[in-house]
C-alpha cells in the first residue's frame, strides 16, 4: 500500500488598519515551492494614509512566503527513502 498526493501551502492574510481591511494578500504554494501570490489594495485610501503599515505588513508576508517556499522545494527534493525515514521518525 502507498499514499500518494500533494501538498499546497495556502495563505490568506489582511493588512488591518483598526478594524478596516486595507490590503488582501494571498498565496498558493504548491510542492514544488514556486508560489503564486497576490496583494489587493482594498481601500486605496486607507492604505494611502497608512503605507508604512502596510507596507510592512507587506513585507511580513512576503519573508513568510518566501520561508514557506524555500521549505516546500527542500522537502519535494527529499529521496523518498529521506520521506520513509522522516514518516518512521513521526510514528
Amino acid at each position: 500500500m502507498a499514499l500518494k498526493g500533494t501538498k499546497n501551502i495556502a495563505l490568506s492574510y489582511q493588512s488591518m488598519i483598526g478594524d478596516q481591511v486595507a490590503v488582501y494578500m494571498t498565496a498558493q504554494i504548491p510542492e514544488s515551492g514556486r508560489s503564486n501570490s497576490n496583494k489587493t489594495i482594498q481601500d486605496l485610501d486607507l492604505y494611502e494614509a497608512n503605507k508604512t503599515e502596510c507596507r510592512a505588513d507587506m513585507a511580513e508576508f512576503d519573508t513568510m512566503l518566501f520561508e514557506l517556499e524555500d521549505q516546500q522545494a527542500a522537502e519535494a527534493e527529499e529521496t523518498p527513502e529521506e520521506s520513509e525515514e522522516n514518516q518512521e521518525e513521526m510514528n
